[in-house]
């Protein structure tokens, strides 16, 4: 599989002299093309901030995010914009739909940020997505008349309309019960399986994380453990090897 994204050496320090706290201590890896994986750490060990960073909603203090190889340090705003619309879906705990918008609306916003026209293909697009995510005829309605794991589909539907290459799923199902949590994961996993988009979870849970084909864990800002996973057929997890 070919690079997707490089991280080398990446720091992260909030403030400065005595109160300066390093979030971030040196994380490298490599991820490619296709790759499901996790990033698993407790509250407060740098996995958040280091889910903002590979989404470039933040800049590191030092070291390197290459996309495609492309470094993303040199980019001036507009173009990280750009290169996150382009590249990047995210899926958040919350799924940050606009209440006062339908659920075509809310999947399509995306779009009309990049500027692009909603036209006939594009429509097209979306009905099959909510198709694929069991939404079908959804589309008129109000995104308040959805139900709570309806509502995070939707968030899915967002996170994929502009066919990003990677999708960054902070807690993806933390406010959902175990039905529609397993839902969305078997979504996700037919999305990467079909489509080739790779996917970073980043959870708490080590039973979500042990579903991944590869963990990410992360200890007071280290990335303390990359470990691959090997799974049967069925998709029970049989093996795992550090890499």
């Amino acid at each position: 599989m070919a690079s997707l994204l490089s991280v080398s050496t990446l720091e992260k320090v909030y403030g400065t002299g005595s109160a300066a706290t390093r979030a971030l201590k040196e994380v490298s890896f490599e991820f490619e093309e296709g790759e499901f994986a996790s990033i698993i750490g407790q509250s407060g060990s740098g996995k958040s901030t280091l889910l903002n960073l590979l989404g470039l909603l933040d800049t590191p203090t030092s070291g390197s995010i290459t996309y495609r190889g492309r470094e993303t340090a040199a980019l001036k705003s507009p173009e990280l914009a750009m290169m996150r619309n382009e590249l990047i879906g995210f899926v958040f705990q919350f799924h940050y739909l606009l209440p006062e918008f339908t659920v075509f609306e809310n999947v399509t916003m995306p779009v009309a940020i990049a500027g692009n026209k909603i036209d006939r293909e594009m429509r097209s697009r979306v009905e099959e997505m909510l198709g694929l995510l069991g939404l079908d005829g959804l589309g008129h309605k109000n995104a308040n008349a959805l139900s709570g794991g309806q509502k995070q589909r939707v968030a899915i539907a967002r996170a994929l309309i502009n066919e990003p290459r990677l999708i960054l799923a902070d807690e993806p199902t933390g406010n959902l019960d175990t039905t529609n949590s397993e839902a969305v994961y078997d979504l996700f996993r037919r999305v990467n399986r079909e489509t080739g988009t790779s996917f970073m979870i980043v959870t708490h849970d080590r039973n979500v994380a042990q579903r991944t084909d590869r963990v990410l864990e992360v200890l007071d800002g280290e990335l303390v453990q990359d470990v691959r996973n090997s799974y049967s057929t069925q998709g029970e997890r049989t093996t795992a090897v550090a890499k």
